[in-house]
């Protein structure tokens, strides 16, 4: 094997090179300061897209939570509306609320979409 070269013989041979770390030369200079601006670009760009992207992250988690209970409340719409049909009576009530559900997205939010309550008010109904 044959033996190693020193490190100083090493840089000896590159003294004389643009590049050379221990160089004065101003072109070195120049070239080292334009690397180390364009590595701070590199690094800034990089932060700057991942805090967008936690923004867009943390923005669709609140779209997602939303969705999510639009879908809940649009199922407990398809719910009442089908109780009612199954009922298969209807009344001024029912017409009503059936009216508020297909008309007013938030009708669930706000209102009890339980269908028991109206099959009380049926009763009254059928005894006037």
């Amino acid at each position: 094997m044959p033996a190693r070269r020193s490190t100083a013989a090493g840089t000896s041979r590159n003294s004389g090179s643009e590049t050379s770390p221990g160089s004065e030369d101003p072109a070195y200079k120049l070239k080292r300061k334009k690397n180390n601006e364009a590595v701070q670009r590199t690094r800034e760009k990089t932060r700057k897209s991942a805090e967008e992207r936690k923004e867009r992250i943390e923005k669709l988690k609140v779209e997602n939570i939303m969705l999510t209970q639009q879908i809940k409340s649009e199922k407990s719409h398809i719910s009442t509306l089908r109780k009612l049909i199954i009922k298969g009576r209807t009344n001024e009530d029912q017409d009503r609320l059936i009216d508020e559900i297909l008309n007013n997205s938030d009708y669930g939010n706000n209102h009890n979409t339980d269908v028991d309550d109206n099959e009380e008010n049926d009763d009254v109904a059928d005894t006037k």
